[in-house]
């Protein structure tokens, strides 16, 4: 009996896992089949994700200020958080993707030309502001909110919840959304960006254990991140 509250716990952990990680995978790879929606595969299948998540949570009665997104820490300690969670995933994403190719070669010519061509989608953002601000909300709701709400917070916490009991379950979850973190973004970047995306997805839960599971500071040091890179777009000053 003294066991049953913590099977009760995996059991429910598991079953959202499958719920979560079932609705992200299996809506892209049925957006990646039309040509047309190909381009917004990963953002829909975020939010549905997301969808599927919020009623995981209502259903176990709890809600996203549990796991992270609760009222922010005070304004100053927040903006050193951020400010060193920006500095980090930018430093370690700069280097993972300068090491990856070294360790595993060079991406196949089919794999660089999906990557250029999902990297098109931002031709239009050079200098014209209608553009720039439709892919700024993009990057914060999906990129910042959506990403960071899911994998370092629903899924560190649905992993921690199955594996309790085993040694640093906490590490072992965070881990686990980072490979599946990078994984999402095989199919147009190659290994290379599988595992050069899971480095930036290994700090920020690393650093969302270390913050004390809030998650305010990655959501904003993620959608500053996206903003800087969308801004030399627009200006037409990216290399």
């Amino acid at each position: 009996m003294t066991h049953q509250p913590s099977l009760q716990r995996r059991g429910q952990a598991f079953v959202d896992l499958i719920l979560v990680i079932g609705s992200l995978v299996c809506v892209k790879a049925f957006l990646l089949r039309y040509d047309d929606l190909w381009t917004y595969a990963g953002p829909v299948s975020l939010l549905v994700a997301v969808a599927v998540a919020t009623l995981c949570l209502r259903w176990r009665s709890q809600g996203w200020p549990l796991i992270g997104l609760g009222r922010p820490v005070g304004l100053w300690r927040l903006a050193l958080w951020t400010l060193l969670a920006l500095v980090l995933t930018i430093v370690v994403g700069e280097v993972a993707r300068a090491l990856t190719p070294m360790a595993f070669g060079a991406a196949d010519p089919t794999t660089q030309a999906i990557d250029a061509r999902y990297q098109g989608r931002f031709d239009a953002v050079a200098g014209s502001l209608p553009d720039y601000l439709f892919w700024l909300s993009i990057a914060w709701i999906v990129g910042a909110f959506a990403e960071e709400m899911l994998f370092r917070g629903m899924l560190v916490s649905r992993f921690e919840a199955l594996f309790s009991g085993v040694p640093y379950a906490a590490v072992v979850g965070v881990v686990l959304q980072a490979v599946l973190f990078g994984q999402q973004h095989f199919y147009y970047q190659g290994l290379a960006g599988w595992v050069a995306t899971g480095a930036i997805g290994l700090v920020s839960g690393l650093l969302y254990l270390a913050f004390g599971r809030t998650l305010w500071p990655l959501v904003l040091a993620h959608g500053l991140s996206n903003s800087i890179g969308l801004t030399l777009l627009y200006l037409g000053l990216a290399g």
